[in-house]
């Protein structure tokens, strides 16, 4: 064959192989049936009693970062933090509006446990929120801004003055649940950010 010839022939197959491995495009995202997803799973997760959750948590910019275990039975919780071996170890029970905390230097039962946790341990996270946010849902005793990926599952949340990353969303549960955790709020003082990876999660019928 003619060089020249053969020449064209190796390019249009080259063409064509490319064209063949191109991707198709992903169908446009129905922004209807994207919300049904988002509201049937409210209403599932919802529905759960409690869970019991491990993993671990990192914290940048003042408070105690290392494994996390935490249970939950409705409005009931224990919480319990602690570095490598066991250092620098607290454990919180109770409810929103009451709570233990118990750590190397603090034991006491309060009211009030936002503030004392950002006083005495640089924590800020507001407790009665937690419960929700963990499952990939905003607490619904205040209004949320939230995004959602093609299969109806939060991918990030701004509520009150904090804001919430989801990813790594893993199969498991029923409906699946978010792996990591991203929560941020700047305030005068600067920006706190804690990071959560679930390594494992029980969800209570």
């Amino acid at each position: 064959m003619h060089q020249g010839l053969r020449g064209i022939w190796l390019a249009a197959f080259m063409l064509l192989a490319g064209c063949a491995a191109l991707p198709e495009a992903s169908p446009e995202v129905d922004a209807a049936s994207v919300d049904a997803i988002w509201t049937a799973r409210q209403q599932q997760l919802a529905a759960v009693k409690g869970f019991e959750l491990g993993g671990r948590v990192a914290v940048k910019g003042g408070g105690l970062s290392g494994a996390l275990h935490w249970q939950q039975d409705g409005e009931h919780f224990r919480l319990r933090i602690a570095g490598p071996f066991g250092a620098g170890a607290l454990s919180m029970e109770g409810t929103a509006a009451l709570v233990s905390i118990k750590g190397k230097d603090i034991d006491l039962v309060t009211t009030d446990p936002q503030q004392v946790l950002a006083e005495r341990t640089g924590w800020r996270l507001p407790l009665a929120a937690l419960r929700w946010w963990v499952l990939g849902l905003p607490d619904p005793h205040s209004p949320a801004d939230i995004t959602l990926d093609a299969e109806g599952r939060a991918i990030s949340l701004r509520q009150t003055d904090w804001l919430l990353q989801y990813s790594d969303y893993r199969s498991g549960t029923t409906p699946t649940l978010p792996g990591r955790i991203e929560a941020s709020q700047q305030t005068a003082a600067g920006e706190w950010k804690a990071t959560v990876v679930v390594e494992t999660l029980r969800l209570s019928p």
